[in-house]
């Protein structure tokens, strides 16, 4: 079948509402991994696909919506803790990613259209946030944390390394092999260079921040998913 047709077919389905519930119900039968919970959480994945997915959870009141017209292709979700969120919007893409939550009160929020094309890992702890915005493209082999997960104190043994949220904005294209560490923020329409370790703010668009520690290398720039 011709990519043409496919994107029609697709259209069809995506449009339909009931009809989009019924294929993803029979799909998700046949593809889904194997899924470990409690009555006490909320797991919600009508319309979406998930194929060779695995979702486990220890805790209550956790809840995960994958939305519709949404792919998870091999990935993994755990949930260790209580009152976590984790909510993928429509017509997102996810291939090979690992949805890491620890401790109590911790959200991952994926926006609609956004696409990951490998191997990443993306983990909250210690009630942090991670928003991811809306028509971003990820590569692969990437890493999101917001948090150390052990504790670095000083000579008087108080704590100086507390978690941080993680946000990145709408339009953002991030290269391979990319860490992502707490309290980062990016700012929307802008790129990450292959192999950049990300470790604090930058908050003004259309950049382009590349290097370890990634720093801004161009300003005033934009990016099209498609080669013109």
């Amino acid at each position: 079948m011709s990519k043409n047709k496919i994107k029609i077919l697709k259209h069809l389905i995506y449009s339909n509402p009931i009809l989009l519930k019924i294929i993803s119900y029979f799909y998700n039968f046949r593809n889904l991994y194997k899924i470990n919970c409690s009555k006490s959480n909320s797991l919600s994945y009508s319309g979406a696909f998930l194929k060779r997915t695995s979702v486990r959870i220890k805790g209550r009141q956790n809840s995960i919506l994958i939305s519709k017209a949404t792919v998870l292709n091999n990935c993994r979700i755990y949930i260790s803790g209580n009152f976590n969120i984790l909510n993928i919007s429509e017509n997102c893409n996810l291939k090979d990613v690992e949805l890491h939550f620890e401790d109590n009160n911790n959200c991952i929020y994926i926006g609609n259209n956004t696409t990951i094309g490998g191997k990443t890992h993306i983990a909250c702890i210690e009630g942090t946030i991670i928003r991811i915005g809306k028509d971003c493209m990820f590569s692969k082999d990437i890493v999101f944390r917001t948090g150390d997960s052990h504790s670095i104190i000083d000579e008087n043994g108080k704590r100086t390394n507390p978690s941080k949220d993680i946000t990145i904005g709408n339009h953002v294209w991030i290269g391979n092999e990319v860490i992502v560490t707490k309290g980062t923020i990016v700012g929307d329409n802008s790129i990450i260079g292959t192999g950049s370790i990300v470790t604090k703010a930058f908050k003004n668009p259309h950049l382009i921040i590349a290097g370890s520690p990634a720093k801004i290398v161009k300003e005033n720039i934009n990016w099209l998913r498609d080669r013109i």
